[in-house]
């Protein structure tokens, strides 16, 4: 078949356009090379995070566990020992060390970022905003692996609290790591610089702690912070962390992971928009 030009219009035997010369899986191939190039400009700005920390990690593991162990011992010694008050105790542990590794230390370090101007530095490599916050989010979840696993290990071994960790488990770790994450993020690029970056995170940070249901049961909160609690991520990660570790899952964990991983989407999509490569911008 031609048209009026006398070009052939007919599709080839591998579904190719005459005309265009473009393959009908053309749009297929655009998007998978779109995933590729993504995934190459994660990992790589994934390694340099990852690099900083090189001489630095041991100090980090330190501080996230200093704080929730001492709270843990302190905890231990005034409320009693029971099965179920050491479980919140040990979650609530850590969800403290999630709090100082991913929200308190990346919005500090985005703030120390912008007084340095590193922002400029990584504006002259082709990459998008959301994958070069993704990659700040995983460095902070990555720390928060250590100081929880010693938490953990304090908890079942010499606490003797059955624990009883499941693949659910990893998933709300995740999920916690990133909704706080994305928080740090969020107070990070909206500070006017790494002063008040580490004010603002140093505040926030007792307050989703201890104005939430993460030591003690909701039910032992004023009424006040009863209702405010639910508009705060450490309410569902102590929540859902706490069902995944004793073995009862339920629907309502399932609605407090969903809540996680909308406000993790919803905090990174908010801190990416408020980047700026440059002061000027």
């Amino acid at each position: 078949m031609s048209d009026m030009n006398g070009q052939s219009t007919d599709p080839g035997p591998q579904g190719v356009h005459a005309v265009s010369g473009i393959p009908a899986t053309g749009a297929a191939t655009s998007g998978i090379a779109c995933c590729g190039r993504l995934a190459r400009e994660y990992w790589w700005l994934l390694r340099g995070q990852l690099h900083q920390l090189r001489l630095q990690w041991f100090w980090y593991v330190v501080m996230m566990s200093f704080a929730p162990l001492i709270t843990m011992a302190f905890l231990w010694f005034f409320t009693g020992r029971s099965p179920e008050a050491l479980l919140f105790i040990i979650t609530g542990s850590i969800t403290t060390a999630l709090c100082t590794s991913a929200m308190l230390t990346l919005g500090q370090n985005i703030g120390y970022m912008k007084d340095a101007g590193s922002f400029e530095y990584y504006a002259s490599f082709p990459v998008s905003k959301p994958v070069f916050i993704l990659a700040l989010a995983t460095r902070s979840v990555i720390l928060s692996i250590p100081s929880s696993v010693i938490l953990l290990s304090i908890g079942a071994f010499i606490f003797g609290v059955p624990m009883r960790p499941s693949p659910i488990t990893i998933l709300i770790f995740i999920l916690a790591g990133y909704s706080l994450a994305g928080l740090g993020a969020f107070v990070g690029f909206f500070s006017r610089d790494g002063q008040t970056a580490g004010l603002v995170t140093q505040i926030i940070d007792p307050l989703i702690v201890f104005l939430a249901p993460v030591y003690i049961p909701v039910e032992r909160l004023p009424r006040f912070l009863q209702h405010t609690a639910k508009l705060l991520p450490t309410t569902y990660v102590a929540n859902a962390l706490r069902a995944s570790v004793a073995g009862c899952v339920t629907s309502r964990t399932w609605r407090e992971i969903g809540f996680l991983a909308a406000w993790t989407l919803l905090s990174l999509w908010a801190a990416s928009r408020k980047l700026a490569w440059r002061a000027s911008e």
